[in-house]
């Protein structure tokens, strides 16, 4: 199990799409959060001790650019490894330019496999 007891926090409004990774995630043995949107998803890295953020960037709320902004700025989450998975097909590069920080991947969901990222999840948990 690659991915026994680290805690994974999970942000996607799409529920089959978060069950599928859920699933697959839970599997290798992850411990995984759910939120549904973007202040869930910072209300749960302030409150829980997050290994990872996989994080999809269209969510009601509060979107996926501005999460990774607040999660970033916070001396006590800035430290925690943010895996994009989103429909949209733009560059990592332009989340630098929009957020102000670096994220650790960016990840097309029609382009990867749930085995794809948990690889890469496993590699930045290392």
């Amino acid at each position: 199990m690659k991915l026994q007891n680290k805690t994974i926090l999970l942000a996607e409004d799409d529920e089959v799409i978060s069950r599928m990774y859920q699933k697959g995630l839970s599997l290798e043995g992850a411990n995984v959060l759910i939120a549904k949107n973007g202040i869930e998803a910072v209300n749960f890295t302030k409150n829980n001790n997050i290994d990872l953020i996989l994080l999809d960037l269209m969510m009601p709320r509060m979107n996926g650019y501005e999460t990774i902004r607040q999660i970033k700025q916070d001396s006590a989450t800035s430290h925690i490894p943010l895996i994009v998975l989103t429909n949209l097909d733009e560059h990592p590069e332009f989340i630098e330019k929009t957020t102000g920080t670096k994220i650790q991947e960016y990840l097309v969901k029609s382009n990867v496999s749930v085995e794809d990222v948990i690889e890469k999840i496993a590699f930045h948990l290392k």
